[in-house]
C-alpha cells in the first residue's frame, strides 16, 4: 500500500510539472550526508538528487540516500547491530523572493540486523507520509551583501514530515543550512543537516550536493 501511495504521489507531481511548462530546466547529480546517529559511528550516506525548475516560481525536486552503520552493543557476549538506512523525499513547491515553500512526501526506512550470538533478529521500521518544506536561498551578489558577480550564496531549510502513514511514530523534522556555489551550469552546496525523529535518536552531520544542468 505505501509503495502504491508513493508511486501515485510521484506520478502526480511529475504530471503537474510537465503541464505547467514544457521547457523546464533540469538538474541532476549526487547528494551526500556524512551522518552520525547517536547509537552508532558516523557513516557516509550517498545517493541521487534531482531538481526541475518549471519557471521563475515553481519547482519539483527529489533525492534518495542510503547508508550502512555498525554498532557493537556489547563485547562480552558480543552483540552487534547492523543498520541500513534509507532516506528519500519528493517535493513540489514555489518561490517567493528569496523564500521557497513546498509540499510532498518523505520516506524513511531502517533495516536493523541484530546478532545475538547463536541467533539473529531483523527489524524493519518504516516511516512514510506527507511533508511540508520552508526555506530560503540567496546569492551573495544580491542585497544586502553586494558582492557583485559572486557565484557564492547561502541556504537554510526545514522539512517536516508531520504524519506517519505507517503508524510507526516516524514523524520527523530535517533542518539544513550552508553555502552554495553556482557556475558554468554546476550547482554545488556544502552544509550541515539535522534529523530529529520524535521517538528515536537524532542524526546529524555534514551534507553536500553536486548538480549538473541538462
Amino acid at each position: 500500500m505505501r509503495k502504491m501511495m508513493f508511486l501515485l504521489v510521484t506520478i502526480g507531481l511529475l504530471a503537474a510539472a510537465t503541464t505547467v511548462r514544457a521547457e523546464a530546466e533540469w538538474d541532476g547529480g549526487l547528494k551526500l550526508w556524512y551522518a552520525e546517529p547517536k547509537v552508532a559511528d558516523r557513516a557516509l550516506m550517498y545517493g541521487a538528487a534531482g531538481r526541475v525548475e518549471l519557471d521563475d516560481h515553481f519547482w519539483v525536486r527529489g533525492f534518495y540516500l542510503y547508508g550502512d552503520y555498525d554498532f557493537v552493543r556489547s563485547s562480552e557476549p558480543r552483540r552487534v547491530q547492523d543498520f541500513g538506512l534509507h532516506d528519500a523525499e519528493l517535493i513540489a513547491g514555489m518561490h517567493h523572493d528569496i523564500f521557497h515553500f513546498g509540499f510532498g512526501a518523505r520516506w524513511m526506512a531502517v533495516l536493523i540486523e541484530e546478532d545475538l550470538g547463536d541467533q539473529s533478529r531483523v527489524r524493519r521500521p518504516n516511516a512514510f507520509g506527507p511533508a511540508l518544506v520552508a526555506g530560503a536561498t540567496q546569492s551573495f551578489a544580491e542585497w544586502p551583501w553586494g558582492f557583485e558577480g559572486s557565484p557564492w550564496g547561502w541556504y537554510a531549510e526545514a522539512t517536516w514530515m508531520f504524519y506517519d502513514v505507517e503508524s510507526d511514530d516516524g514523524e520527523h523534522i530535517n533542518f539544513a543550512a550552508g553555502v552554495t556555489h553556482v557556475s558554468h551550469g554546476i550547482h554545488k552546496s556544502l552544509g550541515y543537516r539535522f534529523k530529529e525523529t520524535f521517538d528515536h535518536e537524532r542524526m546529524e552531520g555534514f551534507t553536500a550536493k553536486l548538480l549538473f544542468a541538462f
